[in-house]
């Protein structure tokens, strides 16, 4: 690293050719894609957005297609360098020192993280693969949406999300407000029954583009309410004019396999892991 390298902000006036970069030999970069797209939707919703920022190595995205968003205590990374050099200078200069969660990172991108976090002397709470399934836009249009009798399909609301947050297996401190904004910002899909009106499954779309955070309630586990939420939300990713994907847990077989039967094709993988903090930091909202 170059004592004169620095971090600079990208500002939101450039996030659309930043996120046109990526259209560069499609699909091939489609996470990447996506996941900018997500944050300048946000932006239009809210140009006030809090603890949100792009970074790149000394102003250089436009020739490397690196970034490193920050979403509160998450870090989304992403390079065109297929040596991973310049990605990894600029997570040499983060501040770590808060704890973050840095997610849906491609494996490609996984040696320059894990690099910088040994050089840091960090230590990880956890550190998990996911399978990545991918279906393009056109075969999402075609899939065959069904709502069983007796249920009804519906955006979540606030209160959906604090439902779902209570019993995620990934809830940690800062994720209700988290599901809450995927609630109100982004795809996502509710069944309800229709006589009780109880929320019985839910799917998110997560920051990067993902499918996620998709449950089925405990008593209505095995009558195929996942695979209605997923397409449900699918749908609507297609709607957008984008192609959608899902991260599942390498370990979470059933859930691999109802992607599978979808028709989503397996696409690589990415990991999900987690620093502890040096200093203590609450994420309220």
């Amino acid at each position: 690293m170059e004592a004169t390298d620095r971090l600079c902000i990208i500002p939101p006036s450039e996030w659309t050719e930043l996120r046109d970069l990526y259209r560069l030999d499609w699909p091939e970069h489609h996470v990447a894609y996506a996941t900018v797209d997500n944050f300048i939707r946000w932006y239009e919703k809210d140009s006030g957005i809090k603890n949100l920022t792009i970074y790149c190595l000394n102003g250089s995205w436009r020739e490397d297609g690196t970034y490193l968003i920050v979403d509160r205590y998450q870090l989304f990374a992403y390079s065109l360098d297929p040596t991973n050099c310049v990605l990894e200078k600029a997570l040499h200069l983060l501040d770590w020192s808060g704890g973050l969660k840095v997610s849906s990172l491609l494996s490609r991108h996984r040696a320059p993280v894990i690099n910088v976090i040994t050089a840091k002397r960090l230590e990880k709470e956890y550190d998990s693969e996911t399978f990545l399934y991918y279906m393009p836009k056109a075969e999402c249009d075609a899939l065959q949406l069904s709502v069983p009798e007796g249920f009804e399909l519906k955006a979540l609301s606030a209160d959906d999300a604090s439902t779902a947050n209570d019993v995620w297996p990934n809830r940690h401190q800062g994720s209700l407000f988290l599901l809450q904004r995927l609630a109100a910002w982004n795809p996502n899909a509710g069944l309800y029954e229709c006589a009780t009106g109880k929320l019985v499954a839910w799917c998110f779309r997560l920051q990067a583009g993902p499918l996620g955070a998709l449950q089925v309630d405990e008593e209505y586990k095995r009558r195929g309410f996942g695979t209605v939420v997923a397409i449900a939300v699918a749908k609507q990713i297609a709607n957008l004019g984008q192609d959608c994907f899902a991260l599942v847990n390498a370990a979470n077989v059933p859930s691999k396999k109802m992607f599978e039967r979808i028709g989503f094709k397996h696409d690589g993988e990415a990991y999900w892991l987690r620093t502890l903090p040096t200093v203590s930091r609450e994420w309220k909202d």
